[in-house]
């Protein structure tokens, strides 16, 4: 069983290949657009609650995602995998960028990971540490904006 989400249709990825490897595939949409209206957080409740056997989730997306996800499955006691692989920058740990605390010993996602028990993860810290480079980061992308006419970079 899989279940994808984005924040509207025109974003969800990998769909057709989630159903040539998957017997059930539940699709979400923030906006509705297609599938459940809501988070994917709420099929896996769902799921559990309803007493659906689930031995294993792994969680691929945005930090704040797989902290919800996490969430969810903590109470169920389900084992929960998230991947951190979006927080690594250079994929070598030099940088520092995707330190991590887990189970209270720190981490590089890019060497000692990516993957690691979600229910270890301290998210606030994670979610805490990508905040402080917002600045930056729009600072990047305003510098970037092309002025050329039809340009799409």
């Amino acid at each position: 069983m899989s279940i994808i989400g984005a924040r509207s249709a025109n974003l969800l990825l990998w769909e057709e290949r989630m159903r040539g490897v998957s017997d059930e595939l539940y699709i979400t949409t923030d906006d509705g657009t297609k599938g459940h209206h809501g988070f994917v957080t709420d099929i896996i409740k769902k799921l559990l609650e309803g007493g659906t056997k689930i031995d294993r989730v792994v969680a691929i997306g945005p930090p704040v995602m797989m902290r919800s996800v996490a969430g969810v499955t903590r109470p169920f006691n389900v084992k929960t995998i998230v991947s951190l692989n979006s927080i690594m920058v250079d994929g070598t740990g030099m940088c520092g960028a995707c330190r991590v605390l887990v189970g209270n010993e720190t981490k590089f996602a890019c060497v000692d990971g990516p993957e690691f028990d979600a229910h270890l993860v301290d998210f606030t810290l994670l979610m805490n540490r990508l905040a402080m480079y917002q600045p930056e980061e729009k600072l990047a992308v305003e510098k970037h904006k092309c002025k050329r006419e039809g340009c799409t970079c």
